[in-house]
């Protein structure tokens, strides 16, 4: 029975991590690489003595050292899925002091599935389960400690160290080691008990009206953590629920029976991985936020500027977020494809072409990238800024550095740009982009050299202008009349007028693009145009402009039907969704 049971142990083990690193890596990757671009990890003294300096300052370090290998998702979820298995051990060791040879090993991994859930919110840190981790290791400590009288020292020690290496989570060593005492050693004189009871009251008190004199955070936050969840004003409950199920699964198992024949053993040990597995998908299925997912997907691909894998996803699932749909946009632009394809995509307004501006360090990221492709320099610099500035742990982020440095840089003020590459130098994975962009400085020939920066040089406003996001259309129009060339700008403005339903500024703006040498009109510039005529002459056989036969004989069948049908929209929505005609009549 023993073999077989080592067997199904480590089988169990092994298929776990698996199912992890799939899901971490394929299902889930987005969001590793959204919680990377968060956060930059310095090697550098000063960034460990500051966070050191808090409670779960250790903890702290650790998770963002590892979240900065979210920078490839595939490490990063080998990197989850390691810490989960390795939780799992430390349970399976700590179930086993409680009681030898338990056919109840499945329950072990159930804290794993529960930080698992846990880790599907962007917002959850890492940091949270390397505390946990990190607690348990120093129970395992205890636990090799034989002598009552050095075990209560230890406990002293370690409770109040633990603190300030893990954070809020330290008094469950405290509940470990004092239900270790109850259960399993059962050792301890009335003496020793009042000792270790006091000292651990005591020690959770006081420890964080202590850290209140030294740091301005809410005692509240003292109490909880500081380093566990994003937004520091939010205590997750189901985070308490986790650290509870630490304590609770092992004393479940310690009063459950264990003498059972090898049949009876392995029926009940069956039972519980089907319980199991059904627990795990219904609560990860309930964690998992696919609408978030999908955001980040697009937002990453454009951060690395994969436009064609942004068409495919949305060719695959047609996006309906402003977010989303703003990414598509600019993917379509990108692509040489806005003009005859844009429509043929879900729009939902200029939102979905120029997300305005909001004090969020998502959808600035976001709106950040759009004005930097555009040319609009300062408008991306001070978007990136605010998006930074808005991450509620206050943590710097290793994207926003590199765009900051990128477009000052570009200003030709390279003094600031240094200063932003100096930083990240002290990184892992931006190391050496910045090493190589030192380079540029000061040296605009070599600035140059990269085509991307030559164009945006080129297309930037040299001028002071008052932005509004009132007026978005007047801003797409100075930046292309700044630069004619500026293809994208024209696109834009465009977009931005068919969008907005102003087709006179439409008819106005239309003939600036006439040097731009498009081999023909784009599309649904001709439906605009098509429709424009209609509204005047019934004759569509001449037109000014070189208009497509078949997009004629559409707009004679379109206006057909919109004029002799009452509810016209279901009949047109069949066949006409993809034109700008249906999105005019029927969009919001």
């Amino acid at each position: 029975m023993t073999k077989i049971t080592k067997y199904v142990e480590r089988l169990s083990s092994l298929l776990f991590g698996l199912v992890i690193i799939v899901f971490f890596a394929i299902k889930y990757n987005y969001h590793l690489h959204y919680q990377e671009q968060l956060q930059m990890f310095l090697f550098t003294t000063d960034y460990f003595s500051n966070l050191a300096s808090c409670p779960g300052g250790i903890a702290d370090y650790l998770g963002t050292f590892f979240v900065q290998f979210y920078y490839f998702s595939w490490l990063g979820a080998l990197i989850i899925a390691t810490l989960l298995v390795l939780l799992q051990q430390q349970i399976s060791f700590l179930s086993y002091k409680f009681k030898p040879n338990s056919p109840f090993y499945p329950l072990t991994f159930v804290p794993s599935v529960l930080f698992w859930a846990l880790l599907c919110d962007e917002n959850f840190m890492l940091t949270a389960l390397i505390a946990v981790i990190i607690t348990l290791a120093f129970v395992q400590v205890y636990i090799a400690l034989k002598i009552p009288i050095i075990r209560i020292i230890s406990f002293v020690i370690i409770l109040a160290s633990l603190y300030w290496i893990v954070g809020g989570v330290f008094w469950v060593f405290g509940v470990f080691c004092m239900t270790l005492e109850m259960l399993v050693f059962r050792k301890l004189t009335k003496w020793e008990w009042a000792i270790l009871i006091i000292s651990f009251l005591l020690i959770v008190t006081i420890s964080p009206f202590v850290a209140k004199n030294f740091l301005q955070y809410p005692l509240s936050r003292l109490w909880w953590g500081l380093s566990y969840y994003r937004y520091p004003i939010v205590s997750p409950l189901f985070l308490l629920i986790a650290w509870l199920t630490l304590v609770l699964i092992l004393s479940i198992i310690r009063f459950l029976p264990s003498d059972a024949s090898k049949s009876k053993f392995l029926f009940v040990l069956s039972i519980q991985i089907i319980l199991l597995s059904c627990l795990s998908v219904w609560l990860i299925r309930l964690s998992v936020d696919s609408k978030k997912e999908e955001i980040m997907a697009y937002d990453y691909n454009i951060r690395i500027q994969n436009w064609s894998k942004v068409i495919d996803m949305a060719n695959h699932k047609v996006p309906n977020n402003p977010l989303s749909v703003a990414c598509l946009n600019l993917a379509l632009c990108k692509g040489g494809k806005m003009g005859d394809n844009m429509f043929c995509f879900f729009q939902n307004g200029t939102e979905g072409l120029l997300p305005s501006f909001q004090r969020d360090f998502t959808i600035s990221l976001i709106g950040g990238e759009i004005y930097y492709h555009l040319g609009l320099l300062n408008t991306s610099m001070q978007y990136s800024f605010e998006a930074m500035e808005a991450i509620p742990d206050f943590k710097k982020s290793s994207r926003t550095f590199k765009r900051l440095a990128e477009i000052n840089l570009l200003n030709g003020e390279y003094e600031v740009a240094t200063k932003y590459l100096h930083v990240l130098q002290n990184t892992l994975f931006y190391r050496e982009w910045a090493t190589k962009t030192l380079k540029c400085v000061g040296n605009e020939k070599l600035i140059d050299q990269n085509p991307e920066w030559a164009l945006l040089r080129k297309y930037r406003l040299k001028e002071d202008f008052l932005f509004s996001d009132q007026d978005k259309g007047l801003l797409l129009y100075t930046l292309f009349t700044h630069c004619p060339s500026n293809r994208m700008a024209y696109e834009y403005l465009m977009a931005y007028t068919l969008l907005s339903k102003d087709l006179d500024r439409f008819l106005k703006y239309f003939p600036l693009g006439k040097n731009l040498e498009y081999p023909e009109i784009p599309q649904h510039y001709q439906e605009a145009l098509i429709l424009m005529w209609a509204t005047k002459t019934k004759n569509l056989d001449y037109t000014p402009w070189p208009i497509k036969l078949g997009i004629k004989q559409n707009m004679s069948k379109y206006a057909q039907i919109y004029t002799s049908v009452q509810n016209s929209e279901p009949l047109l929505r069949a066949e006409f969704s993809q034109t700008y005609w249906y999105y005019l009549h029927f969009r919001n």
